[in-house]
């Protein structure tokens, strides 16, 4: 168990980049675990999710499309797309549960010699303080 955190704190890590963690969103709850845990994966009902694992208490959505709104090219043509990703985690703390949100977004262009990746972009805070405070909203609704 403690193996499979390792493993997976040092892959985010790597998958995050220099992503610094201290900016995420977090809900501190003095719900059980379990409260935690479904109260969470209610409040990402609308996204399909690519990973639910409650050993380890990641939720992971999977990627929604959006619109850019970056210009692409000298006709400045609306070409460009975005997708984005929430990993959310669940971690004991102290007689609390601490829910950290975290947003994956990419950028692709079909200009330029790119053109056939994604390339990472900054989290939309916005929105990751949105699901934040959806989560923290249910979670109190519960009295905790």
């Amino acid at each position: 168990m403690f193996k499979k955190i390792i493993i997976f704190s040092i892959l985010s890590l790597m998958n995050f980049g220099c992503v610094s963690l201290m900016d995420t969103p977090k809900v501190s709850t003095t719900c059980s675990f379990d409260e935690a845990w479904s109260e969470t994966l209610a409040s990402v009902d609308e996204f399909e999710l690519r990973q639910i694992d409650k050993t380890s208490g990641i939720i992971e959505t999977d990627w929604i499309g959006l619109k850019s709104k970056r210009k692409a090219g000298a006709l400045q043509r609306d070409v460009n797309e975005e997708r984005a990703r929430f990993v959310i985690t669940i971690q004991p703390a102290q007689g609390t549960h601490i829910v950290t949100i975290l947003q994956n977004r990419e950028f692709w262009s079909p200009m330029g010699n790119q053109y056939r990746n994604w390339r990472r972009i900054s989290a939309n805070k916005e929105e990751e303080q949105r699901l934040a405070a959806r989560i923290q909203k249910r979670l109190h609704a519960k009295g905790c």
